[in-house]
């Protein structure tokens, strides 16, 4: 009994020894993982860094393979041919997107993953946090805006994107019910291939003492009690139109806000003024940039008539209706050429030379279009008005400049304009 007694106690003490070393070797080997995850997820986060816009595909393919970051798709834009990024790459990993140019250059990185910004801003968080860390200086691509661009990044209509103008690139944050889903950077502007010619900090965003906003404001109420006061000239109901569609489209693209009063207000006021401008053939928008854009094309029919002194007002030119008219009637049997006259003015952004890639009249429907341009016609016909011919597409701030274009099958224009990789369409009403 005694030897058993003994035999049972140093069984113990084997076993209690090498549940110890177990005990030891367990602890060790979460240790040993805790402090492998650390170094990885250091590792990442240096690895995702060593990424920049201006790398060639392969050595983004060597980076990634080096990391053991997986490649989970690659495509090729293969939609519209006549798109800029047609034939573009894009390689996607599980939490970093890479877009390459023609030549294969990294040319936009898109974060989605927990990686943060050199500010510290990432996915997750709020978009206060992004304006406190960033400032306002920033363009706001509303819903409706990405859906025109192609850039659908979710069916949620509170999808957003907030878009920072840097030294050499653009950075942009992707929002939803103002929370950041991802970030990322571009050598290009959304949506365009057009690269960093503008200035963000001259454009105060979502401010309401914007002194756009304000001289906006302060002219729409002047020419809306005008035409109250019975002084119902068309060229009062022009310019109360079109600073009611300036206020309407700045307050949609985010440069400031319109209070519900306000926003009312002048929608009401561009309805009721949309039935007696049916027959106008003057045309104005806005671009995105907060650029003025006012085209007049020639007066084709009889209600077009009662236009003529509204025309010559607008374009501060005593022969403005006579000019266009004579246009159209130099036209020889076989076509209608129809002049347009262009003018963009900088509203907010001092600038004074300014290149349109095209401007396309077209029916409604898209039926029929055609491409603004200075005919060899005109060539006597600007001599004689004294009118200025756009060379290169480039034009000054504030200048009127004489295109033409071939009328005989568009019946009731729109004009799109292409100004710095945008569209923008002119209304009359």
């Amino acid at each position: 009994m005694k030897y058993l007694s003994t035999w049972i106690l140093l069984v113990c003490i084997v076993l209690a020894t090498v549940g110890c070393n177990l005990n030891e070797d367990t602890n060790t080997n979460l240790a040993s993982q805790e402090i492998h995850n650390k170094i990885q997820e250091e590792n990442e986060v240096q690895n995702l860094q060593q990424f920049h816009l201006g790398m060639t595909i392969d050595k983004v393919r060597e980076v990634l393979e080096a990391n053991d970051i997986e490649i989970i798709n690659e495509i090729e834009n293969t939609g519209d041919s006549d798109a800029w990024d047609w034939g573009n790459k894009s390689i996607w990993t599980e939490g970093i997107s890479f877009t390459f140019d023609h030549d294969y250059i990294l040319y936009e990185l898109e974060y989605e993953n927990d990686e943060a910004t050199e500010l510290g801003v990432k996915a997750g968080d709020k978009i206060d946090l992004l304006k406190e860390v960033y400032g306002n200086n920033y363009k706001l691509y509303s819903y409706d805006q990405l859906v025109d661009l192609g850039v659908v990044i979710s069916k949620d209509l509170t999808a957003e994107i907030y878009e920072y103008q840097m030294e050499d690139h653009y950075f942009r944050v992707f929002v939803i019910d103002s929370k950041i889903t991802s970030w990322g950077i571009s050598k290009y502007k959304l949506g365009t291939n057009s690269p960093i010619t503008e200035d963000y900090s001259q454009v105060a965003l979502h401010k309401q003492d914007n002194p756009v906003k304000k001289k906006l404001w302060e002219e729409f109420q002047h020419y809306r009690e005008l035409i109250h006061a019975d002084n119902n000239s068309k060229y009062t109901q022009i310019l109360a139109s079109d600073r009611a569609r300036g206020l309407l489209t700045l307050d949609k693209l985010g440069f400031f806000k319109l209070s519900e009063y306000e926003f009312n207000q002048v929608n009401k006021s561009r309805e009721e003024l949309r039935s007696v401008l049916e027959h106008s053939v003057v045309y104005s928008g806005y671009s995105s940039n907060n650029e003025h854009i006012i085209a007049i094309i020639s007066p084709q029919s009889y209600e077009s008539e009662s236009y003529q002194e509204a025309i010559n007002l607008v374009a501060n030119q005593d022969d403005e209706y006579e000019f266009l008219s004579y246009i159209t009637e130099q036209s020889d049997e076989r076509s209608l050429l129809v002049g347009l006259d262009l003018k963009i003015e900088s509203t907010s952004v001092q600038t004074d030379e300014m290149n349109i890639e095209k401007i396309i009249v077209s029916n409604p429907d898209d039926s029929n279009s055609d491409t603004a341009y200075f005919a060899e016609e005109l060539t006597d016909v600007i001599a004689k008005y004294k009118r200025t011919k756009m060379v290169n597409n480039s034009l000054k701030s504030g200048e009127w400049y004489a295109l033409a274009y071939d009328g005989t099958l568009i019946y009731d224009p729109v004009i799109t304009v292409f100004l710095n990789g945008e569209q923008v369409v002119l209304s009359r009403q």
